[in-house]
């Protein structure tokens, strides 16, 4: 699917994502909350860098009762018209049995369903969470589709449906064509973040996603970073035992033989069996551990590649670049202004405050 990005109307051309969230009574709002917090964190991350909010957003269908979240738009100058939307986003309903879902998604006004019709047809996406997936259904957009949705409420979106759909039961959350579709709320942030690789704003939303996304990689990496919260030490086998060695090690040479001993075995049967388990070698292992940390200082920290190099382990630049490039695709470099967590030096310091070399304080 083509990036669908929309005109600025800004002085700075930075790229928009107008997002319209379906609202009613008795929507899911922890779904419109999730959704939120994402579009508030990307505008967080892009006013950090350009002193710019991309991600503006509209309720769309009855309005919500008060105390809920609101609504954001930029100025009078810059509204949000329904038929200019990036990304449409069905939140849900509490709705306790299939009869109440049908009648949820039948109250929608009909120029709801005849916005999402024409949505769809200039290939713009839409979001649907959760049991959602009964309004697509009911404006015939499920029709011949591919679509994950929840089982206690399938029988009530097929009567909804007016042609078949493949009902995918093995997954949380699913893309067909212009349509995302989850069948639980733990899907909801992985299949918004997906959506929003098609869009004007894929690289803020990516970086962002690093943060909210669970990474076992990072999860580790960070160790090397950040103090570990708990140092009680847990009973491991053989394989986990070389693993944690790798990860308490991972700035030091790499040493086959250390890491055997530590797990009490021979350095060719550990070769072996991590290679069954882990598929990938010991050396491999590490490299990606010592890349996931550099992805971090990167992410993080004012450091220079060179010095991110020497904490991770390497002796020369050169090697932390050619195996970043290999895992990532792409140089420490571009990595870092594509998903760097923090402003750049000069607007945290001021403009007349020259910059320093190898300072590792992360905002």
């Amino acid at each position: 699917m083509a990036t669908m990005a929309s005109t600025p109307s800004r002085s700075d051309r930075r790229p928009l994502l107008r997002v319209g969230i379906l609202r009613s009574p008795d929507d899911i709002e922890a779904n419109v909350w999730a959704v939120m917090d994402v579009l508030r964190s990307v505008n967080k991350l892009a006013f950090e860098r350009y002193q710019s909010t991309p991600a503006h957003w509209a309720w769309l269908g009855t309005p919500p009762p008060p105390g809920g979240p609101e609504p954001f738009t930029p100025d009078a100058a810059d509204p949000l018209p329904t038929a200019n939307l990036d990304v449409i986003v069905i939140p849900g309903w509490l709705a306790p049995t299939g009869p109440l879902l049908r009648q949820s998604s039948q109250s929608v006004p009909p120029g709801v369903r005849s916005l999402l019709q024409a949505h769809v047809a200039r290939g713009a996406p839409i979001l649907s969470l959760f049991n959602g997936t009964a309004l697509l259904a009911d404006a015939g957009l499920l029709a011949g589709r591919e679509a994950a949705i929840p089982w206690a409420f399938a029988p009530s979106i097929g009567l909804l449906c007016d042609a078949p759909f493949e009902w995918l039961r093995d997954r949380p959350w699913h893309t067909d064509g212009a349509l995302w579709t989850t069948a639980a709320l733990s899907g909801t942030l992985e299949a918004l973040f997906d959506l929003l690789k098609q869009t004007a704003i894929a690289e803020l939303a990516a970086a962002v996603a690093s943060v909210l996304l669970f990474d076992t990689q990072r999860q580790v990496a960070a160790a090397a970073v950040v103090e570990s919260p708990t140092r009680q030490p847990l009973s491991a086998g053989s394989l986990e035992r070389a693993r944690r060695w790798l990860q308490a090690h991972s700035d030091q040479p790499y040493d086959l033989a250390a890491t055997a001993r530590a797990a009490a075995t021979s350095p060719r049967t550990l070769l072996r069996w991590f290679a069954q388990v882990h598929r990938q070698t010991p050396l491999d292992y590490l490299h990606s551990l010592r890349v996931a940390q550099a992805k971090t200082l990167l992410q993080t920290t004012y450091l220079t590649v060179e010095a991110i190099a020497h904490q991770c382990g390497y002796a020369d630049v050169g090697s932390l670049r050619k195996l970043f490039v290999r895992i990532t695709g792409m140089t420490p470099g571009a990595y870092r202004q594509r998903y760097q967590l923090r402003t750049s030096r000069r607007q945290w310091t001021g403009p007349e405050v020259a910059p320093a070399t190898d300072t590792a304080t992360p905002r």
